[in-house]
């Protein structure tokens, strides 16, 4: 390129005069790609904060579908020493005594004690049977007594034996325990040997001592006496899981299991506040300012009118509770002129009370409870695919047209300050051209016969 300073034959600063006409034309341009772009983002925030608001709502109607959040107990066990208690949504209001005669414990069986634990103790094979499952482990000449547990533990078909070595000062020695605890898991133990009567003098007959019996763990509710196989009782009382702790024949506890309304109420406040927060994040994204004359970056938008009208139908639907339809003001929630929901508290405290199966049909009754409905309304919205990924991919293409539209004008920009300094450098050297020969011609006049100079 020529020249692309102060033109030489104009005296112009040509570099300046083709930045002012080039930012002339790009300016306008850039800024209103500017705009377009701010505008592109600030829709794609407020998507995304209406995505958390409809999460977050979400999970609180999730919570009502299973009476595990609705029907809930609180259990009290006197602070007993013999067992702690949880109960489910399927268990009833009440007081029960509970004795704990026994606990539940696993079988301990030991091999005779060796002096030497890393020799060999023979080979063959080692039998197990647990609860009438049986598995082998192959035994060589020169397994150790860590080798030995190792090959037990690790045994694919291994039917419920973990395998220890205990040293003390008789010596070391493997002990069998049970992983399960009562008498139908005993462990049954043959030991035959291939060469030798190692195996057998280790483990066989007389030489294999029983450390600890197995036993069942035996409990009486109301004076009945239950047995079971582990110290994790979940079927004395229904829907009550009783963890046993301790034994004493001679001691009596008292399990109390009450209707948990403080925590009903809460996780139903907890959804009618997610609604209410719902709404006010619609409500603040779709506004406009009429004193600032601004809107907000969804003002208008046709995803909050439906999404409004869709949640507006949904919290005024009547659920079929036993055959009889009923609706949230039933159970003292009601809405008020915003569409917004309010909790008459005296009113819901008495349906949690005395009517809890209608709080959990308005709720969880399945597919047409609204915890439900609304659950599925929600996951239409933000579920992968959904109506806020479409939006998303909407804004993304419009991101990328945005960026094409910017690297094609850059480059005319630059095409058009290219050609406005080739013009202007040929305009410079015409001028140039023009000076020196004025400068050539005024010396020629200069120097002819009969010039006065002045």
């Amino acid at each position: 390129m020529a020249l692309t300073a102060t033109g030489i034959g104009s005296g112009l600063d040509i570099s300046n005069i083709v930045s002012v006409l080039v930012d002339a034309e790009k300016t306008p341009k850039e800024t209103l790609f500017t705009a377009t772009e701010t505008k592109i983002n600030a829709k794609v925030s407020a998507i995304g904060t209406l995505k958390s608001a409809l999460s977050t709502f979400q999970d609180a109607a999730e919570k009502l579908q299973s009476g595990e959040f609705l029907n809930i107990r609180t259990v009290s066990t006197g602070n007993s020493d013999f067992f702690t208690a949880t109960a489910d949504q399927y268990s009833q209001p009440g007081s029960y005594s509970i004795m704990v005669e026994q606990l539940a414990q696993s079988q301990k069986l030991a091999g005779i004690n060796v002096s030497d634990p890393t020799s060999g103790v023979g080979e063959g094979s080692l039998d197990f049977s647990v609860n009438g499952e049986s598995f082998s482990v192959a035994i060589s000449s020169t397994d150790k007594l860590s080798a030995i547990a190792t090959k037990i533990n690790n045994a694919s078909d291994n039917s419920g034996v973990i395998a220890t070595v205990i040293k003390s000062d008789a010596g070391s020695r493997l002990v069998f325990t049970s992983k399960e605890t009562g008498t139908e898991n005993q462990i049954t133990l043959s030991a035959t040997d291939s060469t030798g009567t190692g195996l057998s003098d280790m483990f066989n007959g007389a030489n294999l001592e029983s450390l600890q019996d197995a036993k069942d763990s035996i409990i009486y509710v109301d004076g009945q006496k239950l047995t079971s196989p582990g110290n994790t009782i979940d079927d004395a009382i229904t829907g009550v899981t009783l963890s046993l702790t301790k034994a004493d024949l001679g001691s009596t506890s008292t399990l109390t299991v009450a209707q948990d309304t403080d925590s009903v109420k809460k996780n139903i406040q907890s959804f009618v506040s997610s609604y209410n927060a719902l709404l006010t994040s619609m409500d603040t994204l779709s506004s406009f300012d009429v004193d600032k004359g601004t809107a907000s970056a969804l003002q208008g938008d046709s995803i909050i009118r439906s999404l409004e009208s869709q949640l507006r139908k949904t919290v005024s639907e009547r659920v079929s509770v036993d055959g009889v339809e009923s609706a949230l003001y039933e159970l003292g929630i009601t809405t008020d002129s915003d569409g917004k929901l309010s909790i008459d508290d005296t009113k819901l405290s008495d349906a949690v009370s005395n009517n809890m199966s209608l709080v959990e049909g308005v709720f969880s009754t399945s597919d047409t409870g609204l915890a439900y409905q609304f659950d599925d309304l929600v996951e239409s919205y933000t579920k992968s695919g959904g109506i806020i990924d479409s939006r998303n991919n909407t804004y993304t293409s419009q991101t990328s047209r945005l960026t094409d539209q910017r690297e094609a004008f850059t480059l005319k920009m630059e095409q058009l300050e290219a050609r406005l300094l080739k013009q202007f450098n040929a305009m410079d050297l015409i001028v140039s051209q023009l000076n020196t020969q004025s400068s050539s011609l005024t010396s020629s006049l200069a120097s002819l016969p009969g010039v006065v100079r002045e």
